[in-house]
Parts: structure tokens; sequence; C-alpha cells
């Protein structure tokens, strides 16, 4: 069997030389070392993939096993013969050797850099993947035959319209299942990817024996994820929720910000790419240095618990202090360029996820949960974010209190502020109410892979199941519409009340369809309470089922609804299923996480916009995660008289 002989030490790595084809069908590599500042060599990015699938190759003439990925990738090197070394972790690592370990993903950034090429791995071949791959590069080319630039921000994706640009409808369409299928592919999926991508010069996506160019590919993703009829159709085509398409779409834009703004602090690189996987959860962060600020390589540590990472970085989080270092002593130092004395601390994270999956994740409450995938639905930050109040009203400094204390240091920069990793930090806070009632989870709509074009009977039983669907939904609202206000009469309408405008703003979160980044206050507009009853009255349409009578008449009737509430489907689609409505002891109505509890408390944390649950442990409080409370979202709950403020301990 093959075995490693030493450890690498310095700037020293193993690169792969495929041999040639022999009589033998094993296939069979040379690893060779070599200082990484006088090689050349490609670095391949690719999925590890099951592991329990092993492939046997010849390494250096010994058996050894990697994986089934692996192998198909070395394989097709090795039958296109224009690759004479090559870097791929599985096999360049001893992954055994958790000091070589250490060391080299510390290298790991400078390995994909100093690459004349990443090969990005997609796996082999399908069938259908050349119309993917051809429909993508059309996408790609604008109407005057330009390809797009980098600034992705600049482009409407809502605009895309697929017949002035002479591509299919692409409901239902073998073109755009393929390109679909290559934007779900696993790679997508991986932490690793978004460093070996961004560190990469020069960079092409094998598909078998097929290249795809990296940024038509990514542009693709994009587009796919931000344009709504395109997303629910990759959605459909792939019988499954749209994630693929969302990480994909993210690791473009993470892509594109690299290349025009550079390296961001580890936090924001996190919550770029939520939920990604990593076969160690520790990867998570590791995968990430690379492409993040101010982080010495020693952040590195493989003989650090899972736990203690994430700590760290929620500590970063909510401080800002992007900066790590490791002192000669062994002490960990966390710095940033603000006085603390006047500084904001970024308190907000803890709003971040709508549905933080600490409990899970065997990690405190009060670090931000930066791992796990998005909830569906509005990101409360991205919409109630403090520092939004800053020009309309005074807004308050969080308060925190820590056991360890900021001090001033000359960098090479100018003055920089530093403190020893604090072991906890205490948020100044106050609770103002107590949550009473929680109605059911809204409905969910009926899994895509019910749809099938060809099939009629299969086109009833989605009918009937959205029927049932909005049968539920009406019975829903009525439900939480009586909790939101006992006065009305059971039997009445739903638009009936003086509490009918506060009703259907909530169901909103008070936002409109589009976010306006020149005013992100703006509620939601008026004419948004009048498309409701459109919205309201389609669900009693389609809870009728009147296709069984006349299927013409009502594809005219539900088409004419649908372009009526289109613009408060659209708003309550930006929200739906991200909590639950909930009632409080004092009568306000709102959203909480899936995890609250009759009993819990609602706080709001000094300086913090958004309104928090917490729940009492002992003489501590764990945080179950932000709320949407109605009326309040707009620095309101600082005036409510009686707030008794105290700094406060988490669990």
């Amino acid at each position: 069997m093959f075995a490693y002989k030493g450890s690498l030490q310095g700037r020293r790595i193993r690169l792969i030389q495929v041999l040639p084809d022999s009589d033998s069908s094993t296939l069979s590599v040379q690893l060779v070392e070599r200082n990484l500042d006088e090689s050349a060599f490609e670095a391949l990015s690719y999925v590890w993939g099951d592991q329990t699938r092993k492939k046997r190759i010849k390494c250096n003439g010994k058996r050894a096993k990697i994986g089934a990925n692996l192998h198909a990738a070395l394989k097709e090197i090795r039958r296109r013969k224009s690759v004479r070394l090559l870097w791929a972790d599985q096999i360049c690592i001893n992954q055994s050797d958790i000091r070589e370990k250490n060391h080299q993903v510390r290298l790991m950034s400078d390995i994909y850099a100093r690459s004349d090429r990443v090969i990005i791995w997609l796996g082999e071949q399908q069938p259908r993947d050349i119309k993917g791959m051809s429909l993508a590069s059309t996408l790609y080319l604008k109407e005057n035959g330009n390809r797009y630039d980098l600034d992705i921000g600049i482009y409407d994706f809502h605009k895309f319209d697929c017949k002035s640009r002479g591509v299919p409808d692409p409901e239902f369409n073998p073109t755009w299942t393929a390109l679909f299928g290559i934007i779900a592919n696993s790679w997508f999926g991986r932490i690793w990817v978004v460093q070996e991508l961004l560190m990469a010069q020069d960079s092409i996506m094998w598909k078998g024996s097929l290249d795809l160019d990296t940024e038509v590919m990514l542009w693709s993703a994009m587009l796919i994820q931000r344009h709504k009829n395109l997303s629910v159709c990759y959605d459909i085509s792939m019988g499954s929720p749209e994630v693929s398409a969302l990480r994909a779409a993210n690791i473009a834009a993470g892509y594109y910000d690299f290349k025009n703004k550079g390296p961001l602090p580890i936090y924001d690189t996190l919550s770029r790419h939520l939920g990604m996987g990593a076969t160690d959860p520790r990867d998570r962060f590791f995968a990430l240095v690379g492409v993040s600020s101010g982080l010495a390589g020693a952040f590195i540590n493989y003989n650090k618990a899972f736990r203690d990472i994430a700590c760290l970085v929620g500590k970063m989080t909510l401080l800002g202090t992007p900066d790590y270092h490791v002192a000669e002593d062994g002490t960990e130092i966390v710095s940033m360029e603000h006085n603390p004395e006047n500084y904001r601390f970024l308190i907000d994270w803890l709003a971040f996820h709508a549905n933080p999956q600490n409990h899970s994740l065997g990690i405190p409450s009060w670090v931000p949960d930066l791992v796990s995938p998005h909830s569906t639905g509005l990101i409360l930050t991205g919409f109630y974010k403090s520092q939004y109040l800053l020009e309309r009203r005074d807004v308050p400094n969080p308060e925190i209190h820590m056991d360890t204390g900021f001090y001033r240091v000359s960098g090479p920069s100018g003055v920089i502020w530093q403190t020893s990793v604090p072991n906890e930090i205490q948020i100044k806070g106050a609770n103002f109410d107590e949550v009473k009632t929680i109605a059911q989870s809204r409905p969910k709509l009926p899994s895509a892979d019910q749809y099938t074009r060809n099939s009629s009977i299969n086109l009833l039983n989605s009918l009937e199941a959205m029927s049932n669907y909005e049968t539920e939904m009406v019975y829903w609202l009525s439900a939480i519409r009586m909790l939101a206000d006992p006065s009305l009469d059971a039997q009445g309408s739903i638009v009936d009340g003086q509490s009918f405008d506060a009703f259907w703003r909530n169901l909103l979160y008070n936002r409109g369809p589009r976010f306006d980044y020149n005013s992100p206050n703006k509620k939601a507009g008026n004419y948004l309470g009048v498309t409701f009853g459109y919205w309201y009255l389609w669900k009693k349409y389609q809870m009728a089922k009147p296709w069984r009578s006349d299927a013409l008449a009502w594809a005219i009737g539900d088409k004419v609804l649908q372009k009526l509430a289109e613009p408060f489907e659209e708003a309550e689609g930006r929200v739906r299923c991200a909590r639950k409505f909930f009632v409080s002891h004092h009568g306000r109505i709102g959203w909480v996480p899936f995890r609250t509890r009759t009993g819990d408390r609602i706080c709001v944390f000094r300086g913090v916009r958004m309104p928090f649950v917490l729940r009492p442990q002992q003489d501590r409080w764990e945080i179950i995660g932000a709320c949407y409370v109605h009326g309040l979202m707009d620095g309101e709950v600082w005036d409510l008289t009686g707030l008794e403020w105290k700094f406060m301990r988490f669990v």
C-alpha cells in the first residue's frame, strides 16, 4: 500500500503526474514534491463526493484508493494529455497527518493563486449537457452581441425576456432543463470551491470532455436565481427547492465582488455562502480564510473543536473586529480600526438568520448563525437594518460588556484597537412584552414535483392540490385575522374593521415587492391594501374548483385575478413561511421564529432596531431569534416607557 514519506514543511507541496495509458486498466500516478514558488502546475477544484465508493489506483507504483469523482477527473486528464502537473488536495495532502493538514490548508489560497489554471471538474458528461452549455453562451451575450461585464449590480435581471433574446420559453423546455442540471451540480454546494474559484488567476469548467466558460456559467446561475420565472422553472424542473441555484448565484456574486472589491471580513464572506457543504464542519470557516481579510494563518487549526471556532467568529462578528492573530504567548488577539468608545458594535448580525440553528449546531445562542441555510423569506437585517434609521432619528449605540478591554496600539497603517478574545459578551437590553399566542404555521405550497406537462392526470392532480392549498390558506388567514382582532365578527369579511390596515401590512412585514435602496425605510404602499382584496379573492376562486364545470372560463378568470393580485403575491412571497404569526400579551402582532414558545419574552437591545425573542434560562437568556413586531420596527421601541435596561448574559 502507498504511504507518504515524511511531512511537508515550509513552502513544499506535492504534485500529481498522471501517467499515460498502459496495458493495465488501473489509473497510475506519480506523486512528486516541489517548491510552491518555483513550480508550474494546475490545480483541481472538485467535489470529494461519496468516500465509500473508492476507486483503486497506483501511486508511485503502490496500491492506493481515491474517491470516484477524483478518479473520473484524473482519467479525463489522462485522456486529454494536456496537464503535466496537478494539485488535488485528496492526494497531495496527507489527510491523516493533522500537523501537515494544518500547514497545507493554510497554504491553499496561495496554491490556487499561484497555479497556472484551475480546472473546475463538474463530473462526467451527460447527453444533454451540450444543449445547456450552448444556451448559457447565448444568454451571456447582450442583444448587440457583446458579453456582459462583471458589474452585475447594474443589471435588472427581472427584465430579461426570452422571446426578445431568441431563446425558448423555460417552462418544461429540455434545453433549459439541461442548463438547470449543470447549475444544480454538487460543485456549487461545496464551501471549498469559493476560495478555489476566487483565488484562481485563470479557470475553466470541465464536464467530461466539454469545456465550459466559468464566467458564462456564473452569469447563467445569477440570471436563473434572480429572475422570478426562471427560478420557478428551475424549481419545477429539478423537482426540489431552488437551493442549488441560490448557492450557485451566491458563488457568482461573491466572485464578482471579490474581483472588484477584494476580500471582506470573515463574517461578511460567510454570510454570502450559507448552507454550503463540507466533510468537516470546521471547514465552513477554514475554507474562507484565504478570501477573507485580516486573518492570520494560525486561524486554521484542526486541533480546535467546531464550537470553539464558531464562538471565536461570533465574537469577531459582534465586535466588528475582522483582524485576528495569535500573540507569541499564545493569546488570541482581535483588532479593528475604530475607536470602541463611539463605535456601533455589530449586534444586528444576531438577526441575520430568521431561524438560527444554534441548538442543533451545538453553539451558544449569542453566536450569529452564519452557517445554516437560510429559511425561506425575508432577511430582517436586509430591510430593517439599524443604520437605515440614522438619517431619520437619533439611534443609540449598542452597548456591550466583556471581561477584556480594548487598548490602543500603533499599526503599519495607523492606530488600531486590540483586545484579547473575551470569554463572553453581554449586551444591554430590555424586555417589553411576552408571547401570548402562536398561530399554526402558514400552509406550504404543494411540492414542485407534482407538475408534469404531458400528463392530463397529473395536471388535474396539481389543480386539486393547489385548490386544497388555497382552501387551507383561506382558513389560516381567517384564523390569524381573528387572533389579531378578537372583536371582529367571525362570520364577517376579512377586510372588516379598523385593524385591517395593520393586518395586511403585517402579512408583508410592511414592505413592498421591491426594496428601494434610495429610500430603505419606505413602508408598503397603500395600493397593496387594495391588491390584498384581489389576492384573497383569487384564493377563494381556486378554492371553489371552477375548472370542473368550465375549464375555459376558469382559465380566463384565473389569469385576470392572478394579474390583479400580482403585487401582493410578489410582496408576500418574499416573506412567507419564514416565521410564525403571534400575538403578544399586550396585543401586539407580528412574526416570531419557529422555535418560539408561549411565555417567551420580547426584548429590544440598545441600538438595534429589530426586537428579539428571548427565553429565560435561570439567570441567563437564550436568544431564539429576531422577530417582527408591527408598529415597533422604526425605532418606536426605544421610546416605550418603563423600559428597564440592563446587561444581559446568554447561554
